[in-house]
């Protein structure tokens, strides 16, 4: 058979064409899997469950680590929190049973789990192929009293090559060890507990050593980076340090509002809640404010705003409820109206989006 050269420069140019759409949709794969437009409930437990929420607050899938993988073994007893890393990943922490679960984020097929090396973990970040996570240890170093600290503590910083999904060391920062942040290739821990400790330490994962420590009101319970400046809440403070020297740039001492917590920083506007209201004010205010966004209704003893966040354009606040049934999250807008009230597991405890 036959072709000339003129359908044979045609059928070269098709392919050309075809091999250059391919390379250009390899080069920027979209993420595929039933769980890729909207968030996850984490819930505490008991034995902790992941809830499914889509971004149009349509679909609500319960405990979709079960379903998605039936003959696997729980997630662990007391989820804590989840983190992401590059590679399209999640990790689930689970204190009570001293347990990472790996799943991918967009399918939530079981990938592999972390149960060496752990005691109490509690939060995680990545960096550079790998993870840091905090953990809390035996609780012995707390003397509940601010005026006399421990002599030492146990806290530790598990390091976690994410090649082998290992624990291969660990970090002590002489100090608790809370919430964990990465920035700028520096990672950033809080270093206060249940009301107890005064510090944000700062560790260079280059020496896995604390190059720097930030002294800062006692009890800092939340904080976020942004803009160069490290914004950190306490009970009755909203302290902002300069990320690359530590030093205090301002401190806002609340004089009419008490027990403050869950910061976080969207859109130049600084939120945290009090007992069941969110509050609001300006990134870098030095008033503070004086009446709340919104208040929801809560019946639960001890888990009134047991998680929250900011994200896109929303608020979002999951109530522990009595800890022993299936309990709910609330989504407002950020002009504080109620958009969707939505049942979810035991002790919803935090959101993580995809």
């Amino acid at each position: 058979m036959k072709i000339n050269k003129l359908a044979l420069f045609a059928l070269l140019g098709v392919f050309v064409l075809n091999s250059c759409s391919n390379d250009d949709d390899a080069s920027e794969p979209l993420p595929e899997g039933d769980y890729t437009d909207g968030f996850f409930v984490l819930n505490e437990g008991g034995i902790g469950t992941v809830t499914y929420i889509s971004d149009d607050l349509s679909t609500v899938e319960q405990d979709i680590f079960a379903s998605v993988n039936p003959n696997a073994a729980d997630l662990g007893a007391y989820t804590q929190s989840i983190f992401f890393d590059d590679n399209d990943r999640a990790y689930i922490i689970s204190n009570g049973s001293n347990l990472i679960t790996v799943v991918d984020r967009y399918t939530f097929e079981l990938i592999d789990v972390i149960d060496e090396g752990l005691t109490v973990p509690k939060y995680g970040v990545v960096y550079n192929g790998k993870a840091y996570v905090t953990n809390n240890n035996t609780f012995n170093d707390y003397t509940y009293d601010n005026d006399n600290p421990p002599a030492s503590y146990d806290d530790f910083i598990a390091v976690i090559n994410l090649e082998t999904l290992s624990v291969e060391s660990t970090i002590e920062t002489d100090s608790y060890t809370e919430q964990i942040e990465e920035e700028d290739g520096l990672i950033y821990v809080n270093g206060s507990s249940f009301g107890y400790g005064n510090t944000i330490n700062v560790i260079n994962p280059s020496s896995n050593t604390v190059e720097k420590t930030i002294s800062t009101a006692f009890g800092v319970n939340s904080f976020d980076i942004e803009d160069g400046s490290i914004y950190a809440l306490s009970n009755n403070s909203y302290e902002v340090f300069n990320k690359d020297n530590g030093e205090q740039l301002s401190v806002l001492e609340f004089a009419d509002l008490s027990g403050a917590s869950n910061l976080v920083l969207e859109d130049d506007q600084a939120y945290f809640t009090i007992d069941r209201s969110v509050y609001v004010m300006e990134q870098n205010s030095i008033t503070e404010p004086t009446t709340a966004l919104l208040t929801y209704s809560s019946t639960s003893e001890y888990g009134a705003m047991y998680g929250f966040a900011v994200e896109d354009g929303r608020i979002y606040i999951a109530d522990g409820g009595d800890f022993s049934s299936d309990s709910f999250v609330e989504i407002y807008s950020t002009n504080g109206s109620l958009l969707k009230n939505i049942t979810v597991g035991l002790g919803p405890n935090g959101f993580y989006f995809n």
